[in-house]
């Protein structure tokens, strides 16, 4: 009987922690796809009026035009000048990172996930 008893508990140890396993890759997925999701949409705003792309925003802190929320999660960015080259500047070029912070403040089951990405004014 102690024998049957210890093993069951450790099999439901087991199952709590492929539970929380499978939340957090869940919650790591939503993240990507809502970072990805800013992206394109920033991709499709114009450089010279969006005031979503222009440079500036903080990853910390809520600044206008660079925060937004989304059901569970809240996403933050920030809009840099693209990286120069040999020549200098390139001013077709921004540097956007985005934040993706979920609500749930539960380590195990959900965790911050950043991209950064380039686009380019054509």
């Amino acid at each position: 009987m102690v024998i049957l008893t210890i093993g069951l508990v450790s099999l439901a140890e087991l199952l709590a922690v492929t539970m929380r396993l499978q939340q957090l890759g869940r919650n790591e997925t939503s993240a990507v796809r809502l970072a990805e999701d800013l992206m394109d949409q920033l991709r499709s705003l114009n450089f010279d009026t969006a005031p979503a792309l222009q440079i500036g925003g903080s990853l910390s802190n809520d600044v206008t035009n660079f925060n937004d929320t989304v059901p569970g999660y809240r996403r933050r960015w920030v809009v840099a000048a693209g990286p120069a080259s040999a020549a200098g500047a390139v001013p077709n070029l921004r540097q956007i990172t985005v934040r993706v912070i979920p609500d749930v403040s539960d380590g195990r089951t959900a965790s911050t996930y950043e991209i950064v990405t380039i686009i380019h004014r054509w």
